[in-house]
């Protein structure tokens, strides 16, 4: 028997009104948006671990392309990771470090932004927050070649120069195939023998990273530093001068080739070069030691009166217990009496 469909007259049907017609397009939008945010997001965060697994295995290409995508997906990420990084090559690293924090919060798997957050740390002298990031880039793709550079450099101020080396040696071994971390690498490796008095194996390294890169001052200036240490003052001379020739602002180069002058009793070159490091130095811990070591100068070359107003300077600017050595240097310049 063939039975007529008859609507439930208990739930009545109607016409919207145009007000919840539009209270409905509102929902449905909303539920849309949220679930493109959802993807997007779940999407970016898969993208960016996807290329840390990329960047491991060594496929640098697809690496990077999978990160590039990533932020094309999450405009906020993107735009925290340019800040962090602009601000790094502006050396704004206040400012990098927040802006780094901030593409951590919204994606904690993207390697770079700890590694330009740590190198932020470091340049401000907090070695142990440097050394935090540079190990969680590690963590994250654990053939993150200048994190374990830049995790060395920050080991040695803290005393930790064993692991340092281990560091250096680790990254000069994950890139065989490209040494364009090598000269970084080797002067990591110098400053690491330095701080255990290793001078030989030091100044073997720091060859090795002048042979391939002849461009970066500091290497020249540790090394002219070390020559000083063991007396070769015209090896040493001739580095200072080679890094002033690479960055003319260096102030303790001046300093160094200063020292280096006055220990081959070539006292006027040394004058010259205190007096070029105070005018362009402004701080007082480096300004009160370059009046002081330029006092003793003046006091070898018999002008106790140049001797007492550098020295006097010296000791004004600090006169911590630190600074006795300069404090009896101008003892004797009023006694008139010459210092070994």
């Amino acid at each position: 028997m063939n039975q007529e469909f008859k609507s439930d007259s208990s739930t009545p049907s109607r016409h919207l009104t145009p007000a919840e017609q539009f209270i409905v397009r509102i929902g449905q939008f909303a539920i849309l948006v949220f679930f493109v945010y959802i993807v997007s997001d779940l999407s970016s965060i898969v993208l960016i671990q996807f290329g840390n697994a990329q960047f491991a295995a060594g496929n640098m290409k697809l690496g990077r392309g999978s990160y590039t995508l990533a932020l094309e997906l999450k405009p906020g990420l993107k735009k925290a990771i340019s800040q962090c990084d602009s601000d790094v090559v502006d050396q704004q690293y206040e400012s990098a470090i927040e802006h780094c924090s901030n593409a951590i919060k919204i994606n904690k798997y993207h390697a770079s932004a700890f590694y330009n957050r740590g190198l932020a740390y470091y340049n401000l002298a907090q070695d142990e927050q440097a050394i935090a990031d540079f190990t969680k880039a590690i963590e994250l793709i654990p053939v993150y070649t200048w994190a374990y550079i830049d995790r060395g450099f920050s080991y040695v101020p803290q005393g930790q120069s064993d692991l340092a080396i281990s560091d250096c040696n680790q990254a000069i071994e994950l890139d065989e195939k490209d040494a364009s971390t090598y000269p970084s690498a080797y002067y990591c490796l110098g400053l690491a023998f330095y701080a255990q008095d290793n001078y030989d194996l030091a100044i073997t390294n720091l060859d090795k990273a002048i042979e391939l890169d002849k461009t970066n001052p500091g290497v020249y200036f540790l090394r002219g530093s070390i020559h000083d240490k063991q007396g070769e003052e015209n090896a040493a001379i001739a580095d200072y001068t080679k890094t002033i020739e690479l960055n003319p602002n260096y102030t303790d180069a001046y300093v160094g080739r200063g020292n280096a002058f006055a220990d081959a009793k070539q006292f006027t070159q040394a004058i010259e070069d205190y007096k070029k490091a105070l005018e362009m130095s402004g701080d007082p811990n480096n300004d009160s030691y370059t009046y002081c070591v330029q006092g003793v100068t003046y006091i070898k070359m018999n002008d106790f009166q140049s001797a007492i107003m550098a020295l006097e300077q010296g000791v004004k600017l600090n006169a911590t217990s630190e600074n006795d050595w300069c404090k009896s240097a101008l003892e004797a310049a009023r006694q008139g009496i010459l210092v070994p």
